[in-house]
């Protein structure tokens, strides 16, 4: 390391630029105390709004109000300050459009990053690898072939698209495929009249279906999941109660037992008039230590048994985007089907996919223009093709959870690993530890917490 390397402020690395990676940010420049040098680097261009928040479509909603999408957990009111200043006439109650959240993000990267000249750099690439160097910083080496040595690095990549299904192998290269319903034109070949189907039910099910209706398409939809659930919609304009948990809800350690806790304590509510709703409202700041408060069979049994409902019933979508979808039921232009996926393949107008309908043995098979997979963010880390996390699981610098969820991390947020030092996450991986992990609720204030730690190791 030479002198000037050495005097130099400290530099930070944070990989990945959507909610988290943007939070990580706008903390550090409005926090750090001393010079600081910060580097964000991003696969896309869009800073500052990932995966959920880089739609331009008016039909794709935030699945939460307004008033509680703040990125500050000190300043609950920061989003709504910002949409008060666009046309709209947006109130803390309303669904907006997620583009609309993305420009709040940019603004306030943008906004922070005026008020620290020349502390930030925004860089377009791939960090490929890293590394420790030999004053002990990290190397991170890019798809460019460039390299920067930094004092912290935050791994902050957030979701990754959907993993084509192993029954698919045989049209995954299918120009009637469509692998990633959020990459940059995936619609736009769809024959307008052709049928096409939905691979999963859930919240990107709906997004890709009323963007479909938008557009135009005249042909049938038809929407395909194990249990063929919906997600379910939330209110308007509500304020939860204040619910006390049931004081034995600890005492309980297993599964079952709690489950039967829960379903009496809910319809002890409903039977006073309190909606389910607020339920998991009063249990969404517990939801962690009941996690964390259960064994690894457990888990993986309320994985395989119950995440399906948990799922539908937590991630709620607008009331606006329930009534579109309901529409479009209720017109016969959207079937759902409950059944399971059995394969695909090619034909000479589009793709057979056999399936076999839930309580039946019998298969059947629907022959259709174009197949969307809409199943959602993927889900296993070392599943998802990123050569970063699989450079680092190979080397054993990073763990993951006994399941595959996420990344283990230690109390400061930093990754468990001969890094741990310098290597910190925040982001949907934190879901292996954390379970809620993955909303904006919880990430800023665990991306808030991590620039916390970050700092005072300085």
């Amino acid at each position: 390391m030479s002198a000037s390397e050495a005097a130099a402020p400290p530099l930070i690395l944070v990989i990945g630029a959507g909610f988290s990676g943007t939070a990580v940010a706008v903390h550090l420049l409005a926090r750090a105390a001393g010079p600081l040098r910060v580097v964000m680097v991003n696969r896309s261009g869009e800073m500052a709004r990932g995966l959920a928040y880089g739609t331009a479509s008016p039909q794709h909603l935030l699945n939460v109000p307004a008033g509680r999408m703040s990125l500050f957990p000190d300043r609950p009111g920061d989003f709504l300050t910002f949409l008060q200043a666009q046309p709209g006439g947006w109130q803390g109650g309303d669904f907006v459009p997620r583009s609309l959240y993305g420009d709040y993000l940019h603004h306030r990267l943008q906004s922070a990053a005026a008020a620290r000249p020349g502390v930030l750099v925004q860089r377009v690439g791939m960090v490929r690898s890293l590394v420790r160097g030999g004053d002990g910083r990290l190397v991170a080496r890019l798809d460019d072939g460039s390299a920067m040595v930094a004092d912290r690095v935050v791994l902050s990549v957030g979701n990754h698209p959907p993993m084509t299904p192993a029954a698919l192998r045989a049209v995954a290269g299918h120009p009637g495929y469509v692998a990633d319903p959020w990459r940059s034109g995936a619609l736009d070949p769809i024959d307008q009249k052709a049928p096409v189907l939905l691979l999963g039910s859930g919240l990107t099910m709906l997004d890709v279906a009323l963007e479909l209706a938008r557009r135009g398409h005249q042909g049938p939809l038809m929407a395909l999941s194990r249990r063929g659930l919906l997600p379910q919609a939330h209110r308007d304009s509500h304020h939860p109660h204040d619910i006390p948990l049931p004081p034995e809800l600890f005492a309980q350690t297993g599964l079952g037992p709690r489950l039967r806790l829960l379903r009496r304590w809910i319809a002890a509510l409903a039977a006073t008039g309190i909606d389910w709703r607020d339920a998991l409202v009063a249990l969404r700041p517990v939801t962690p230590r009941l996690w964390q408060t259960l064994t690894t069979g457990d888990r993986r049994r309320f994985l395989h048994h119950l995440q399906p409902y948990w799922d539908t019933h937590r991630h709620r979508c607008a009331p606006a985007i329930a009534q579109a979808v309901g529409d479009l039921r209720d017109q016969g232009r959207l079937q759902v089907i409950a059944g399971r996926l059995q394969g695909a393949s090619p034909t000479p107008g589009g793709i057979a996919v056999s399936f076999i309908r839930r309580g039946s043995g019998i298969a059947e098979t629907l022959t259709v223009g174009t197949l969307i997979n809409c199943t959602g963010p993927a889900g296993q880390v070392q599943a998802i093709p990123d050569p970063l996390l699989h450079t680092l699981l190979a080397a054993g610098d990073i763990q993951t959870d006994a399941l595959g969820l996420g990344l283990v991390t230690l109390a400061d947020y930093r990754l468990a690993g001969p890094l741990a030092d310098r290597l910190y996450h925040v982001g949907p991986f934190l879901k292996g530890q954390f379970w809620e992990a993955t909303a904006v609720p919880e990430l800023r204030e665990h991306a808030a917490a991590l620039v916390t730690a970050l700092l005072q190791s300085l």
